[in-house]
Protein backbone atom coordinates (compact mmCIF):
# COMPACT_ATOMS: atom_id res chain seq x y z
CA UNK A 1 0.00 0.00 0.00
CA UNK A 2 2.93 2.32 -0.67
CA UNK A 3 0.85 4.53 -2.95
CA UNK A 4 -1.55 5.49 -0.17
CA UNK A 5 1.21 6.14 2.34
CA UNK A 6 3.05 8.42 -0.08
CA UNK A 7 -0.18 10.24 -0.92
CA UNK A 8 -1.10 10.92 2.70
CA UNK A 9 2.47 11.84 3.52
CA UNK A 10 2.36 14.51 0.81
CA UNK A 11 -0.92 15.86 2.19
CA UNK A 12 0.54 16.14 5.68
CA UNK A 13 3.26 18.46 4.38
CA UNK A 14 0.98 20.81 2.45
CA UNK A 15 -1.12 23.41 4.26
CA UNK A 16 -4.64 22.46 3.32
CA UNK A 17 -6.51 25.05 5.36
CA UNK A 18 -9.72 23.13 5.92
CA UNK A 19 -10.24 24.98 9.22
CA UNK A 20 -10.35 28.46 7.66
CA UNK A 21 -13.60 28.06 5.67
CA UNK A 22 -16.79 26.29 6.73
CA UNK A 23 -17.69 25.31 3.18
CA UNK A 24 -14.57 23.10 3.10
CA UNK A 25 -15.58 21.44 6.35
CA UNK A 26 -18.92 20.67 4.71
CA UNK A 27 -17.02 18.81 1.97
CA UNK A 28 -15.04 16.97 4.62
CA UNK A 29 -18.19 15.89 6.44
CA UNK A 30 -19.76 14.65 3.22
CA UNK A 31 -16.69 12.65 2.20
CA UNK A 32 -16.38 11.07 5.64
CA UNK A 33 -19.73 9.39 5.09
CA UNK A 34 -18.27 7.57 2.09
CA UNK A 35 -15.22 6.54 4.10
CA UNK A 36 -17.38 5.27 6.95
CA UNK A 37 -19.57 3.16 4.66
CA UNK A 38 -16.58 1.64 2.92
CA UNK A 39 -14.85 0.91 6.23
CA UNK A 40 -17.94 -1.06 7.25
CA UNK A 41 -17.72 -3.01 3.99
CA UNK A 42 -14.02 -3.67 4.64
CA UNK A 43 -14.82 -5.04 8.12
CA UNK A 44 -17.61 -7.27 6.76
CA UNK A 45 -15.34 -8.60 4.01
CA UNK A 46 -12.55 -9.46 6.45
CA UNK A 47 -14.98 -11.18 8.83
CA UNK A 48 -16.59 -13.16 6.00
CA UNK A 49 -13.15 -14.58 5.25
CA UNK A 50 -12.99 -15.66 8.90
CA UNK A 51 -10.17 -13.27 9.69
CA UNK A 52 -9.80 -11.08 12.76
CA UNK A 53 -10.39 -7.34 12.56
CA UNK A 54 -8.17 -5.32 14.96
CA UNK A 55 -10.10 -4.21 18.02
CA UNK A 56 -9.10 -0.56 17.46
CA UNK A 57 -10.77 -0.55 14.04
CA UNK A 58 -13.95 -2.17 15.36
CA UNK A 59 -14.20 0.37 18.17
CA UNK A 60 -13.62 3.29 15.84
CA UNK A 61 -16.16 2.01 13.31
CA UNK A 62 -18.89 1.52 15.92
CA UNK A 63 -18.16 4.90 17.51
CA UNK A 64 -18.28 6.62 14.12
CA UNK A 65 -21.61 4.97 13.23
CA UNK A 66 -23.13 6.41 16.39
CA UNK A 67 -21.68 9.85 15.71
CA UNK A 68 -22.84 9.90 12.09
CA UNK A 69 -26.41 8.98 13.09
CA UNK A 70 -26.69 12.24 15.05
CA UNK A 71 -25.61 14.31 12.03
CA UNK A 72 -28.98 14.99 10.45
CA UNK A 73 -28.17 18.32 8.84
CA UNK A 74 -24.52 18.62 7.89
CA UNK A 75 -24.69 22.40 7.58
CA UNK A 76 -26.04 22.67 11.13
CA UNK A 77 -23.40 20.26 12.44
CA UNK A 78 -20.43 22.28 11.22
CA UNK A 79 -21.86 25.53 12.57
CA UNK A 80 -20.73 24.48 16.06
CA UNK A 81 -17.00 24.99 16.70
CA UNK A 82 -16.65 21.89 18.88
CA UNK A 83 -18.23 19.73 16.14
CA UNK A 84 -15.72 21.19 13.68
CA UNK A 85 -12.89 20.23 16.00
CA UNK A 86 -14.32 16.70 16.31
CA UNK A 87 -14.35 16.39 12.51
CA UNK A 88 -10.80 17.60 11.98
CA UNK A 89 -9.49 15.50 14.88
CA UNK A 90 -11.05 12.38 13.35
CA UNK A 91 -9.38 12.98 10.00
CA UNK A 92 -5.98 14.00 11.34
CA UNK A 93 -5.68 11.49 14.20
CA UNK A 94 -8.30 8.73 14.20
CA UNK A 95 -8.65 8.04 10.48
CA UNK A 96 -4.87 8.15 10.13
CA UNK A 97 -4.60 5.48 12.86
CA UNK A 98 -7.03 3.29 10.91
CA UNK A 99 -4.93 3.71 7.75
CA UNK A 100 -1.74 2.88 9.67
CA UNK A 101 -3.28 -0.42 10.82
CA UNK A 102 -4.87 -1.50 7.51
CA UNK A 103 -2.03 -0.36 5.26
CA UNK A 104 0.89 -1.20 7.55
CA UNK A 105 4.21 -2.03 5.90
CA UNK A 106 4.13 -5.73 6.69
CA UNK A 107 0.37 -6.26 6.28
CA UNK A 108 -1.05 -8.61 3.67
CA UNK A 109 -2.42 -6.78 0.63
CA UNK A 110 -5.92 -8.30 0.64
CA UNK A 111 -8.73 -7.58 -1.80
CA UNK A 112 -10.67 -5.89 1.01
CA UNK A 113 -7.73 -3.59 1.71
CA UNK A 114 -7.36 -2.81 -2.00
CA UNK A 115 -11.04 -1.86 -2.26
CA UNK A 116 -10.82 0.34 0.81
CA UNK A 117 -7.64 1.95 -0.52
CA UNK A 118 -9.45 2.76 -3.77
CA UNK A 119 -12.15 4.62 -1.83
CA UNK A 120 -9.56 6.53 0.17
CA UNK A 121 -7.84 7.56 -3.05
CA UNK A 122 -11.14 8.81 -4.52
CA UNK A 123 -11.97 10.78 -1.37
CA UNK A 124 -8.47 12.28 -1.36
CA UNK A 125 -8.85 13.33 -4.98
CA UNK A 126 -12.22 14.97 -4.38
CA UNK A 127 -10.96 16.82 -1.33
CA UNK A 128 -7.85 17.96 -3.16
CA UNK A 129 -5.82 17.88 0.05
CA UNK A 130 -6.02 15.77 3.19
CA UNK A 131 -6.38 17.53 6.55
CA UNK A 132 -3.11 17.70 8.47
CA UNK A 133 -1.74 18.75 11.85
CA UNK A 134 -1.69 22.27 10.43
CA UNK A 135 -5.51 22.22 10.33
CA UNK A 136 -5.72 20.75 13.82
CA UNK A 137 -3.45 23.52 15.09
CA UNK A 138 -5.67 26.09 13.35
CA UNK A 139 -8.78 24.61 14.95
CA UNK A 140 -7.07 24.51 18.37
CA UNK A 141 -6.13 28.17 17.99
CA UNK A 142 -9.75 28.95 17.07
CA UNK A 143 -11.15 27.27 20.19
CA UNK A 144 -8.69 29.19 22.37
CA UNK A 145 -9.67 32.43 20.61
CA UNK A 146 -13.40 31.85 21.07
CA UNK A 147 -12.97 30.99 24.73
CA UNK A 148 -10.92 34.14 25.39
CA UNK A 149 -12.84 36.69 23.32
CA UNK A 150 -16.31 35.61 24.44
CA UNK A 151 -15.24 34.68 28.00
CA UNK A 152 -16.93 31.30 27.74
CA UNK A 153 -17.32 29.01 30.74
CA UNK A 154 -14.50 26.58 30.05
CA UNK A 155 -16.09 23.66 31.89
CA UNK A 156 -19.16 24.00 29.68
CA UNK A 157 -17.09 24.66 26.55
CA UNK A 158 -15.12 21.39 26.73
CA UNK A 159 -18.46 19.64 27.19
CA UNK A 160 -19.69 21.16 23.93
CA UNK A 161 -21.92 23.88 25.38
CA UNK A 162 -21.65 27.32 23.76
CA UNK A 163 -24.30 29.71 25.04
CA UNK A 164 -27.58 28.02 24.02
CA UNK A 165 -25.96 25.73 21.43
CA UNK A 166 -24.72 22.22 22.23
CA UNK A 167 -22.34 20.10 20.19
CA UNK A 168 -23.22 16.52 19.29
CA UNK A 169 -20.68 15.25 21.82
CA UNK A 170 -18.35 16.73 24.45
CA UNK A 171 -14.67 17.05 23.62
CA UNK A 172 -12.81 13.84 24.42
CA UNK A 173 -9.94 13.83 26.91
CA UNK A 174 -7.44 13.51 24.07
CA UNK A 175 -9.04 16.41 22.18
CA UNK A 176 -8.77 18.71 25.22
CA UNK A 177 -5.15 17.61 25.66
CA UNK A 178 -4.54 18.44 21.99
CA UNK A 179 -5.69 22.04 22.55
CA UNK A 180 -3.61 22.30 25.73
CA UNK A 181 -0.57 20.96 23.88
CA UNK A 182 -1.07 23.57 21.15
CA UNK A 183 -1.27 26.32 23.79
CA UNK A 184 2.04 25.04 25.17
CA UNK A 185 3.61 25.09 21.69
CA UNK A 186 2.76 28.78 21.24
CA UNK A 187 3.94 29.68 24.78
CA UNK A 188 0.42 30.42 25.99
CA UNK A 189 1.07 28.99 29.45
CA UNK A 190 -2.01 30.51 31.07
CA UNK A 191 -4.38 28.95 28.52
CA UNK A 192 -2.60 25.61 28.79
CA UNK A 193 -3.09 25.67 32.56
CA UNK A 194 -6.78 26.59 32.34
CA UNK A 195 -7.60 23.86 29.82
CA UNK A 196 -5.71 21.21 31.77
CA UNK A 197 -7.42 22.36 34.97
CA UNK A 198 -10.86 22.09 33.34
CA UNK A 199 -10.07 18.58 32.10
CA UNK A 200 -8.71 17.57 35.51
CA UNK A 201 -11.93 18.79 37.14
CA UNK A 202 -14.02 16.79 34.67
CA UNK A 203 -11.98 13.64 35.29
CA UNK A 204 -12.39 14.11 39.01
CA UNK A 205 -16.15 14.33 38.61
CA UNK A 206 -16.38 11.35 36.28
CA UNK A 207 -13.90 8.97 37.87
CA UNK A 208 -13.59 10.02 41.48
CA UNK A 209 -9.85 9.98 40.87
CA UNK A 210 -9.41 6.29 40.25
CA UNK A 211 -5.64 6.21 40.80
CA UNK A 212 -5.25 3.32 38.40
CA UNK A 213 -6.26 5.49 35.48
CA UNK A 214 -3.30 6.50 33.34
CA UNK A 215 -5.12 9.50 31.89
CA UNK A 216 -5.77 11.04 35.31
CA UNK A 217 -2.11 10.79 36.28
CA UNK A 218 -0.96 12.14 32.91
CA UNK A 219 -3.28 15.15 33.18
CA UNK A 220 -2.29 15.76 36.80
CA UNK A 221 1.42 15.78 35.95
CA UNK A 222 0.83 18.08 32.96
CA UNK A 223 -1.27 20.45 35.08
CA UNK A 224 1.39 20.53 37.80
CA UNK A 225 4.03 21.33 35.16
CA UNK A 226 1.89 24.17 33.80
CA UNK A 227 1.57 25.65 37.31
CA UNK A 228 5.36 25.50 37.63
CA UNK A 229 5.86 27.29 34.30
CA UNK A 230 3.60 30.08 35.52
CA UNK A 231 5.69 30.41 38.69
CA UNK A 232 3.37 28.54 41.06
CA UNK A 233 5.20 25.30 42.03
CA UNK A 234 3.21 24.94 45.28
CA UNK A 235 0.02 24.52 43.27
CA UNK A 236 1.75 21.75 41.31
CA UNK A 237 2.64 19.98 44.57
CA UNK A 238 -0.97 20.27 45.75
CA UNK A 239 -2.23 18.64 42.53
CA UNK A 240 0.19 15.71 42.83
CA UNK A 241 -0.26 15.03 46.57
CA UNK A 242 -3.24 12.63 46.11
CA UNK A 243 -1.05 10.39 43.92
CA UNK A 244 2.05 10.13 46.13
CA UNK A 245 0.70 7.01 47.84
CA UNK A 246 1.01 5.17 44.51
CA UNK A 247 4.80 5.15 44.87
CA UNK A 248 5.06 6.34 41.28
CA UNK A 249 8.68 7.29 40.59
CA UNK A 250 7.81 10.05 38.12
CA UNK A 251 5.29 11.67 40.47
CA UNK A 252 7.69 11.56 43.43
CA UNK A 253 10.42 13.06 41.26
CA UNK A 254 8.07 15.86 40.15
CA UNK A 255 7.08 16.65 43.76
CA UNK A 256 10.71 16.77 44.87
CA UNK A 257 11.56 19.14 42.00
CA UNK A 258 8.67 21.49 42.75
CA UNK A 259 9.53 21.49 46.47
CA UNK A 260 13.06 22.60 45.64
CA UNK A 261 11.67 25.55 43.65
CA UNK A 262 8.84 26.56 45.99
CA UNK A 263 9.01 29.83 47.91
CA UNK A 264 7.04 31.15 50.85
CA UNK A 265 5.82 34.24 48.99
CA UNK A 266 3.86 32.44 46.25
CA UNK A 267 0.54 34.19 45.49
CA UNK A 268 -2.79 32.49 46.01
CA UNK A 269 -4.29 33.47 42.66
CA UNK A 270 -2.89 33.36 39.14
CA UNK A 271 -3.61 36.64 37.30
CA UNK A 272 -5.18 36.46 33.86
CA UNK A 273 -2.90 38.03 31.21
CA UNK A 274 -4.04 41.40 29.89
CA UNK A 275 -5.33 41.51 26.32
CA UNK A 276 -3.88 43.86 23.71
CA UNK A 277 -7.26 44.40 22.03
CA UNK A 278 -9.51 44.96 25.05
CA UNK A 279 -12.04 47.25 23.31
CA UNK A 280 -12.18 45.05 20.20
CA UNK A 281 -12.98 42.01 22.35
CA UNK A 282 -15.46 43.91 24.53
CA UNK A 283 -17.35 45.07 21.43
CA UNK A 284 -17.40 41.52 20.10
CA UNK A 285 -19.24 40.47 23.24
CA UNK A 286 -21.73 43.32 23.49
CA UNK A 287 -22.54 46.97 22.74
CA UNK A 288 -20.23 49.47 24.45
CA UNK A 289 -22.08 52.71 23.76
CA UNK A 290 -24.09 54.15 26.62
CA UNK A 291 -27.88 54.16 26.48
CA UNK A 292 -27.72 57.94 26.07
CA UNK A 293 -25.48 57.56 22.98
CA UNK A 294 -27.63 54.79 21.52
CA UNK A 295 -30.77 56.90 21.95
CA UNK A 296 -29.35 59.49 19.53
CA UNK A 297 -28.90 57.01 16.67
CA UNK A 298 -31.58 56.84 14.00
CA UNK A 299 -32.93 54.79 11.11
CA UNK A 300 -34.40 56.65 8.16
CA UNK A 301 -35.12 56.47 4.43
CA UNK A 302 -32.21 58.10 2.60
CA UNK A 303 -32.73 59.87 -0.71
CA UNK A 304 -30.91 58.51 -3.73
CA UNK A 305 -30.38 59.86 -7.24
CA UNK A 306 -33.64 58.16 -8.23
CA UNK A 307 -36.53 60.06 -6.58
CA UNK A 308 -38.75 57.00 -6.08
CA UNK A 309 -36.00 54.82 -4.54
CA UNK A 310 -35.20 55.33 -0.87
CA UNK A 311 -32.39 53.47 0.91
CA UNK A 312 -33.04 52.06 4.39
CA UNK A 313 -30.15 53.53 6.37
CA UNK A 314 -29.41 52.73 10.00
CA UNK A 315 -26.77 55.04 11.48
CA UNK A 316 -24.57 53.27 14.03
CA UNK A 317 -22.09 56.14 14.50
CA UNK A 318 -22.24 59.81 13.47
CA UNK A 319 -18.63 60.95 13.41
CA UNK A 320 -17.20 59.33 11.45
CA UNK A 321 -20.42 58.31 9.76
CA UNK A 322 -20.82 54.51 9.87
CA UNK A 323 -24.06 53.03 8.63
CA UNK A 324 -25.74 49.82 7.62
CA UNK A 325 -28.12 49.81 4.64
CA UNK A 326 -30.80 47.15 4.87
CA UNK A 327 -32.26 45.02 2.05
CA UNK A 328 -29.68 45.97 -0.58
CA UNK A 329 -28.79 42.51 -1.92
CA UNK A 330 -31.30 39.83 -2.90
CA UNK A 331 -31.14 36.12 -1.91
CA UNK A 332 -30.64 35.30 -5.61
CA UNK A 333 -27.56 37.55 -5.87
CA UNK A 334 -26.23 36.14 -2.60
CA UNK A 335 -26.44 32.54 -3.81
CA UNK A 336 -24.93 33.54 -7.14
CA UNK A 337 -21.93 35.14 -5.46
CA UNK A 338 -21.47 32.14 -3.16
CA UNK A 339 -21.63 29.77 -6.10
CA UNK A 340 -18.99 31.71 -8.03
CA UNK A 341 -16.70 32.11 -5.02
CA UNK A 342 -16.88 28.49 -3.87
CA UNK A 343 -14.93 27.47 -6.97
CA UNK A 344 -11.97 29.70 -6.17
CA UNK A 345 -11.69 30.34 -2.43
CA UNK A 346 -8.15 30.45 -1.04
CA UNK A 347 -6.72 31.43 2.35
CA UNK A 348 -7.05 35.18 2.96
CA UNK A 349 -3.85 37.21 3.11
CA UNK A 350 -2.83 40.52 4.67
CA UNK A 351 -0.18 43.22 4.35
CA UNK A 352 2.21 43.23 7.32
CA UNK A 353 4.42 46.15 8.36
CA UNK A 354 7.66 45.38 10.20
CA UNK A 355 10.00 47.93 11.75
CA UNK A 356 13.67 46.95 11.71
CA UNK A 357 16.36 47.81 14.28
CA UNK A 358 17.25 50.97 12.33
CA UNK A 359 13.64 52.14 12.29
CA UNK A 360 13.12 51.29 8.62
CA UNK A 361 9.63 50.02 7.82
CA UNK A 362 9.27 47.08 5.43
CA UNK A 363 5.97 45.78 4.06
CA UNK A 364 5.26 42.12 3.34
CA UNK A 365 2.50 41.81 0.76
CA UNK A 366 0.03 38.96 0.46
CA UNK A 367 1.07 37.06 3.60
CA UNK A 368 -1.03 34.48 5.46
CA UNK A 369 -1.28 35.32 9.14
CA UNK A 370 -3.44 34.36 12.10
CA UNK A 371 -4.70 37.93 12.42
CA UNK A 372 -7.07 36.95 9.61
CA UNK A 373 -8.71 33.51 9.49
CA UNK A 374 -10.94 33.18 6.44
CA UNK A 375 -10.92 32.27 2.76
CA UNK A 376 -11.25 34.73 -0.11
CA UNK A 377 -12.23 34.78 -3.75
CA UNK A 378 -11.97 37.87 -5.97
CA UNK A 379 -14.77 38.18 -8.53
CA UNK A 380 -14.43 40.42 -11.61
CA UNK A 381 -17.44 42.23 -12.97
CA UNK A 382 -16.11 41.96 -16.53
CA UNK A 383 -16.23 38.15 -16.18
CA UNK A 384 -19.68 38.20 -14.55
CA UNK A 385 -21.46 41.24 -16.07
CA UNK A 386 -24.65 40.51 -14.15
CA UNK A 387 -22.85 41.69 -10.98
CA UNK A 388 -22.70 45.22 -12.39
CA UNK A 389 -26.20 45.63 -10.97
CA UNK A 390 -24.69 45.46 -7.50
CA UNK A 391 -22.15 48.12 -8.46
CA UNK A 392 -24.97 50.30 -9.74
CA UNK A 393 -26.84 49.86 -6.47
CA UNK A 394 -23.80 50.94 -4.46
CA UNK A 395 -23.43 54.01 -6.69
CA UNK A 396 -27.13 54.76 -6.40
CA UNK A 397 -27.02 54.79 -2.58
CA UNK A 398 -23.60 56.33 -1.90
CA UNK A 399 -23.26 58.66 -4.89
CA UNK A 400 -19.78 57.21 -5.51
CA UNK A 401 -18.71 55.37 -8.64
CA UNK A 402 -18.26 51.66 -7.87
CA UNK A 403 -17.56 50.74 -11.51
CA UNK A 404 -14.93 48.07 -12.04
CA UNK A 405 -12.63 48.64 -15.03
CA UNK A 406 -9.64 46.65 -16.32
CA UNK A 407 -7.48 49.79 -16.11
CA UNK A 408 -7.73 52.73 -13.66
CA UNK A 409 -10.71 51.11 -12.02
CA UNK A 410 -13.00 53.10 -9.76
CA UNK A 411 -13.31 50.15 -7.39
CA UNK A 412 -11.69 46.84 -6.64
CA UNK A 413 -13.12 43.50 -7.66
CA UNK A 414 -15.78 42.02 -5.41
CA UNK A 415 -14.04 40.22 -2.55
CA UNK A 416 -16.14 37.28 -1.32
CA UNK A 417 -15.06 35.96 2.09
CA UNK A 418 -16.10 32.87 4.04
CA UNK A 419 -15.03 32.58 7.67
CA UNK A 420 -14.08 29.22 9.17
CA UNK A 421 -13.80 27.85 12.72
CA UNK A 422 -13.53 30.92 14.92
CA UNK A 423 -12.96 32.93 11.73
CA UNK A 424 -12.13 36.59 12.29
CA UNK A 425 -10.04 39.59 11.25
CA UNK A 426 -8.38 41.57 14.03
CA UNK A 427 -8.63 45.36 14.13
CA UNK A 428 -7.11 47.03 11.05
CA UNK A 429 -7.53 49.98 8.68
CA UNK A 430 -8.76 49.58 5.11
CA UNK A 431 -6.89 52.62 3.80
CA UNK A 432 -3.50 52.00 2.20
CA UNK A 433 -2.08 55.54 1.85
CA UNK A 434 -1.41 54.87 -1.84
CA UNK A 435 -1.29 57.96 -4.04
CA UNK A 436 -3.60 58.49 -7.01
CA UNK A 437 -1.74 57.90 -10.28
CA UNK A 438 1.29 56.28 -8.61
CA UNK A 439 2.04 52.54 -8.43
CA UNK A 440 2.61 51.89 -4.71
CA UNK A 441 2.02 48.16 -4.27
CA UNK A 442 4.03 45.86 -6.57
CA UNK A 443 1.42 43.12 -6.10
CA UNK A 444 -1.49 45.25 -7.32
CA UNK A 445 -2.88 44.22 -10.69
CA UNK A 446 -3.14 46.74 -13.55
CA UNK A 447 -6.80 47.48 -12.79
CA UNK A 448 -6.09 49.29 -9.50
CA UNK A 449 -2.33 49.92 -9.57
CA UNK A 450 -2.80 53.67 -10.03
CA UNK A 451 -6.33 54.05 -8.60
CA UNK A 452 -5.22 55.66 -5.36
CA UNK A 453 -6.38 54.89 -1.84
CA UNK A 454 -9.45 53.03 -0.63
CA UNK A 455 -11.74 56.01 -0.17
CA UNK A 456 -14.66 54.00 1.18
CA UNK A 457 -15.69 50.48 2.20
CA UNK A 458 -18.95 48.77 1.29
CA UNK A 459 -19.53 45.32 2.81
CA UNK A 460 -22.49 43.10 1.94
CA UNK A 461 -23.66 40.65 4.63
CA UNK A 462 -24.75 37.48 2.84
CA UNK A 463 -26.12 35.41 5.72
CA UNK A 464 -27.18 35.62 9.34
CA UNK A 465 -24.75 34.40 12.01
CA UNK A 466 -26.12 32.58 15.03
CA UNK A 467 -23.54 34.00 17.44
CA UNK A 468 -20.52 36.27 17.03
CA UNK A 469 -19.17 37.67 13.77
CA UNK A 470 -20.01 41.36 14.37
CA UNK A 471 -18.04 44.16 12.69
CA UNK A 472 -16.62 46.46 15.36
CA UNK A 473 -14.87 49.86 15.46
CA UNK A 474 -12.81 50.11 18.68
CA UNK A 475 -11.83 53.78 18.29
CA UNK A 476 -15.47 54.93 18.30
CA UNK A 477 -16.95 52.04 20.35
CA UNK A 478 -19.26 51.02 17.51
CA UNK A 479 -20.66 47.59 16.77
CA UNK A 480 -22.51 46.29 13.70
CA UNK A 481 -24.21 42.89 14.13
CA UNK A 482 -24.45 40.77 10.98
CA UNK A 483 -27.74 41.30 9.13
CA UNK A 484 -28.39 39.20 6.02
CA UNK A 485 -29.19 41.30 2.97
CA UNK A 486 -27.68 44.43 4.49
CA UNK A 487 -24.41 46.26 3.87
CA UNK A 488 -22.11 48.28 6.09
CA UNK A 489 -20.66 51.49 4.65
CA UNK A 490 -18.09 54.04 5.80
CA UNK A 491 -15.45 56.42 4.44
CA UNK A 492 -11.83 55.54 5.17
CA UNK A 493 -10.65 59.02 4.11
CA UNK A 494 -11.78 62.40 5.37
CA UNK A 495 -13.21 64.90 2.84
CA UNK A 496 -9.75 66.50 2.79
CA UNK A 497 -8.26 63.24 1.55
CA UNK A 498 -6.45 62.55 4.83
CA UNK A 499 -6.75 59.07 6.29
CA UNK A 500 -9.19 58.63 9.17
CA UNK A 501 -7.65 56.47 11.96
CA UNK A 502 -11.04 56.34 13.68
CA UNK A 503 -12.15 53.80 11.06
CA UNK A 504 -10.03 51.10 12.71
CA UNK A 505 -12.27 48.03 12.56
CA UNK A 506 -12.26 44.25 12.80
CA UNK A 507 -14.40 41.21 12.17
CA UNK A 508 -15.23 39.40 15.42
CA UNK A 509 -14.70 35.63 15.65
CA UNK A 510 -17.65 33.59 14.44
CA UNK A 511 -18.83 31.76 17.56
CA UNK A 512 -21.67 29.65 16.17
CA UNK A 513 -22.75 29.54 12.54
CA UNK A 514 -21.20 30.59 9.28
CA UNK A 515 -20.34 34.02 7.92
CA UNK A 516 -20.22 35.14 4.29
CA UNK A 517 -19.48 38.74 3.32
CA UNK A 518 -18.64 40.52 0.09
CA UNK A 519 -16.42 43.60 0.21
CA UNK A 520 -16.32 46.37 -2.38
CA UNK A 521 -13.52 48.88 -1.86
CA UNK A 522 -14.13 52.17 -3.65
CA UNK A 523 -10.93 53.85 -4.83
CA UNK A 524 -10.15 57.55 -5.27
CA UNK A 525 -10.06 57.17 -9.05
CA UNK A 526 -13.30 58.42 -10.61
CA UNK A 527 -14.64 60.13 -7.46
CA UNK A 528 -13.47 63.71 -8.03
CA UNK A 529 -16.82 65.03 -9.18
CA UNK A 530 -18.78 62.81 -6.77
CA UNK A 531 -17.41 63.70 -3.34
CA UNK A 532 -16.74 67.29 -2.38
CA UNK A 533 -13.33 68.04 -0.92
CA UNK A 534 -13.13 69.48 2.58
CA UNK A 535 -11.70 72.97 2.89
CA UNK A 536 -9.78 71.98 6.04
CA UNK A 537 -8.16 68.75 7.20
CA UNK A 538 -10.82 68.41 9.91
CA UNK A 539 -13.79 68.97 7.58
CA UNK A 540 -16.61 66.46 8.01
CA UNK A 541 -18.99 64.85 5.55
CA UNK A 542 -22.15 66.77 4.69
CA UNK A 543 -24.74 64.04 5.21
CA UNK A 544 -28.49 64.45 5.04
CA UNK A 545 -29.94 65.83 8.25
CA UNK A 546 -32.10 63.58 10.36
Amino acid sequence: MLRLLVLLGLFSVLQCDFFSALYKLQDLLREEEKLQLDLSRYISSVQENEQDVPLEILRFSESLKIKRKTINDGSAYIEHPVNDFHLLYRFVVEWQSVFDIIFCKDCEETEAAKDFNFTVQLVSKRLGLWPSSYDLDGASSALLRLWKVYKLDLNEFINGIVQTYTADQPMSDDEVLTVAKFADSVKDDYSEMRWLKALYKRLQTQDGFSHSQTTVIRVARSLAASFYKLGFPKKGIFILEPFQSLENRDINSDVAFYLSNATSDENETIPEPATEDAMYEALCREEQKSLHELAKLRCFLRDTVIPYYKAKEEVVNYEPRIAIFHDVISPTSIEHLKSIASKGLTRSTVFLENTGPNGQVTITYGKQDNIRVSQTCWVRTDEYPELSRLENRIQLITGLSAEYKPVRSHSEKFQVVNYGVGGMYTAHHDYTEYKLGIISNPMDSEDISTSGDRMATWMFYMNDVKAGGATVFPEVRTRIPVAKGGAAFWFNLRPSGATDPRTLHGGCPVLVGSKWVTNKWIREEGQMDRRLCGLTEDAVEDFPKI
